[in-house]
């Protein structure tokens, strides 16, 4: 299988598998079946590689966002281990 197709199988399964749809792998699954629709294998694959491109970026800056948001909760735990809890 090509990477293309192995990208696109993993976007389309990971929803399915996680037991339910986001407004955005609904969004990246209709986009991937829009690609599959076009005649020219050429401009096919070029819609491919936007749509699962676009998918891998959202998902890195949602890994990016989660990272961050643990970061700051371990600065917080850090702080209230030195000064304690505020009254």
């Amino acid at each position: 299988m090509k990477p293309v197709r192995i990208i696109a199988a993993i976007l389309a399964a990971a929803p399915l598998l996680a037991g339910c749809q986001t407004w955005q792998d609904k969004a990246d699954t209709a986009a991937l079946a829009e690609c599959a629709g076009i005649a020219d294998p050429g401009e096919r694959k070029a819609c491919q590689t936007e749509v699962t491109a676009a998918a891998s970026d959202a998902l890195g800056r949602a890994a990016d966002r989660q990272r961050e948001l643990e970061e700051a909760q371990e600065e917080r735990d850090r702080l209230r281990e030195v000064y304690g809890n505020p009254e």
